[in-house]
């Protein structure tokens, strides 16, 4: 588990914060007059009060587990959760029908840099803030979309002299077309100038074929995208969603880092969990795993729209935990009728814990006051962590648990779950590293594990040797005889080698609605939100399972990601904690556990503030609609609108109390179909749920 703009900001006409539908473009008095107006068309949001420098932010590939800080989001009720959110709402003032100009710069670093050839194609020396770029490949800067009216020019300054000749830098715009300046030999400075009336993508340095050289080092001082009107404060770029107003349903959260994946079905619904890689990133520079002491909860019943429950306060329930990484969940029916749900969980290296709950999202509980098994134990000690859990429940009703590093081993659990029923005992995992996890398919017990970066030759387990850090099978009968087991192949290679940053490797394989999924993590969302840590977050894709053989077939990792397997009802009351994507959405816990409401916010900790919310619902199927129905709280509004992010409004709702009450809006006309639904949020406002009536 561990280890490893245009900001196009325009002012526009607000459609309706009164109780209305349709394209009514009257504004409610209530709203607060002391915020700009940014309106960022495509999937970046305005941003307003920049930051004057950027530090680099550098990766770490190893970790030295050590004490955590304990670090947990306050939970309060709903009727006492606080109204001071970001002042991001739409001033009276300032609605003009005019383009707004963006009064800050954007900063770029060599740590922002996409490196090319699945990371080879460059390499960062952010000691010395220099970049080497090898001849053909193409290293860029992702630029979020800008606008070239706003955004009109790039200022790049080097460090020490360019020494190299036929070397340029390349503008691209979304329609493909290119601007390029080549840096001559001996430049200290360049200025290229954006084409007027484009969308900027993104920028690259480039080594001719012609130079000498097959790289070129270049030591950069500072590098700035110009705004036009700027007024000479410099911040970074606006985060964006990978996923909004695209067909890609990866990430499962495009809000939220999170990892290592685990999955359990109740009542018909979906729910995982996983690492919150978030809590590391809010308090630390990069991924080093030691501050994490939360666990991430989400859930679905359409595999697209995921319902966010925000944390499991591991910390809290289990206050002699050093660290909470790399669940495994798994439930079993009680003798009164109830569910009881076991969470296993990495406490930092050295052992596995336990919590329990009656409900998937809790609360949850403590049994022990330690670890269920530790690097103390006579029979593993020595062997390595003893981390990463993965446990199953058999058809006999046996619960079943896997953990290790560099060795995996087994052992039955008692029927209270949190006790073992004997010694570990050896698994077959040559290579090991790390990301245990165990299934139960047609009688036979299933483990997975990730395998290490080294050479796997010789390879004696028949088949091919798998590749570094990749996943690999067992089955067997018997799971408690080492000699039992049979090598069933290398089922998901690591990201790198299908065309994402290379990375540790972790997957959960799980059936739901008689479909075969693979959960797994990549660092896919950093360049969304700005990072460059080795945070990662949660995907899933389809996977082939021969169920009567006990084959697993090679799954890749996709962007697109899987199809919703059925439609959403907007009649029924939807949480405004479940979208397909976001942005510009930060999530508040309520008293209740797994329930959040919906506020205006960003998930970068050091990023600029978004004007506005947007919450993106697919699959939403209508039949009529003529009011809808929010339960909302404090001074803002929430518009609805149907297929496109920037349509004309279906319904606005305007919110000026401080208790929570369900405001109604009547609806035009709705086409009967299948649409998406797009949540407008501004202002102050807490939106909790929404719903449709005939």
């Amino acid at each position: 588990m561990k280890k490893k703009i245009l900001l196009a900001v325009t002012l526009v006409t607000v459609s309706s914060m009164l109780m209305s539908c349709g394209d009514d473009d009257s504004v409610s008095k209530d709203l607060d007059e002391d915020a700009p107006i940014l309106d960022i068309p495509g999937d970046s949001l305005g941003q307003e009060n920049p930051e004057d420098s950027l530090d680099p932010v550098l990766p770490k590939d190893t970790v030295d587990p050590v004490l955590p800080k304990d670090t947990v989001n306050p939970v309060q009720s709903r009727d006492s959760l606080s109204q001071e959110l970001p002042k991001d709402s739409l001033s009276n003032d300032e609605i003009k029908d005019e383009v707004a100009v963006a009064k800050f710069d954007i900063a770029l670093s060599i740590e922002d840099i996409i490196v090319d050839w699945y990371g080879g194609g460059g390499e960062k020396d952010p000691d010395n803030n220099s970049f080497t770029y090898k001849q053909y490949a193409n290293n860029y800067w992702d630029i979020h979309d800008l606008n070239t009216d706003v955004y009109t020019k790039v200022e790049i300054n080097f460090a020490k002299a360019v020494a190299y000749d036929n070397i340029d830098v390349i503008a691209t715009y979304s329609d493909e077309a290119k601007t390029t300046e080549r840096i001559p030999s001996g430049a200290t400075s360049l200025v290229l100038s954006f084409e007027p009336g484009k969308t900027l993508v993104s920028l690259a340095l480039v080594v001719s074929p012609d130079t000498p050289s097959d790289a070129a080092t270049i030591s950069f001082g500072k590098i700035i995208i110009r705004a036009k009107d700027s007024d000479g404060t410099v911040g970074k770029m606006p985060v964006k969603s990978p996923k909004l107003g695209l067909d890609n349903a990866n990430p499962i959260l495009d809000f939220q880092y999170c990892a290592d994946p685990t999955a359990i079905e109740y009542k018909g619904r979906l729910y995982v969990y996983g690492t919150n890689d978030h809590q590391q990133y809010e308090e630390g520079v990069s991924n080093t795993y030691e501050k994490i002491k939360t666990l991430v909860m989400m859930s679905t019943d359409d595999m697209v729209n995921w319902t966010y429950h925000g944390l499991i306060p591991v910390g809290e329930v289990a206050p002699w935990i050093m660290a909470s990484w790399a669940p495994s969940i798994i439930s079993k029916e009680q003798g009164d009728g109830s569910t009881l749900f076991s969470l296993y969980f990495s406490n930092s290296g050295f052992g596995t814990g336990v919590i329990q709950a009656k409900s998937p999202v809790g609360p949850w509980t403590s049994p022990l006051s330690k670890s269920l098994i530790d690097g103390d134990n006579p029979v593993v000690k020595g062997s390595g962590s003893i981390f990463d859990p993965g446990a199953v429940i058999d058809d006999n009703g046996d619960g079943w648990i896997s953990f290790g590093n560099g060795q995996g081993w087994i052992a039955k659990l008692n029927p209270d779950l949190h006790s073992l029923d004997g010694d570990p005992v050896k698994l077959p995992s040559p290579f090991h590293f790390e990301a245990n996890e165990l299934n139960y398919i047609n009688g036979k017990y299933v483990y997975t594990f990730n395998n290490d970066w080294n050479d796997h030759t010789p390879w004696e387990w028949g088949g091919e040797a798998p590749t570094a850090c990749s996943m690999n099978y067992f089955t067997s009968t018997e799971p408690l005889n080492p000699d039992s087991w049979t090598y069933g192949g290398n089922y998901f290679k690591n990201m790198g080698e299908n065309g994402m940053t290379y990375g540790n490797n972790h997957t959960h394989l799980h059936k739901y609605q008689d479909k075969w999924y693979i959960f797994y993590q990549a660092a896919i969302l950093e360049a969304s939100i700005g990072s460059h840590g080795g945070f990662r977050s949660i995907l899933v894709d389809e996977i082939e399972v021969d169920e009567a053989n006990v084959v697993i077939k090679e799954a890749k990792p996709t962007y697109k990601g899987v199809k919703a397997i059925k439609n959403l009802d907007p009649y029924s009351v939807q949480q405004a904690s479940t979208a397909a994507a976001t942005l510009g959405i930060r999530y508040v816990p309520t008293e209740e556990p797994g329930h959040m409401v919906a506020s205006v916010g960003t998930p970068s900790k050091d990023g600029p503030a978004p004007t506005e919310g947007v919450i993106e619902v697919r699959n939403v199927y209508f039949s009529s609609a003529k009011t809808l129905k929010a339960l909302v709280k404090g001074k803002g509004s929430v518009t609805l609108r149907l297929d496109k992010r920037d349509g004309a409004n279906v319904a606005s709702i305007n919110s000026a109390g401080s208790d929570w009450q369900e405001q109604e809006a009547k609806c035009g006309n709705i086409s009967s179909g299948v649409h998406t639904v797009y949540l407008i949020i501004k202002g102050d406002v807490l939106f909790d749920t929404w719903q449709f009536a005939n």
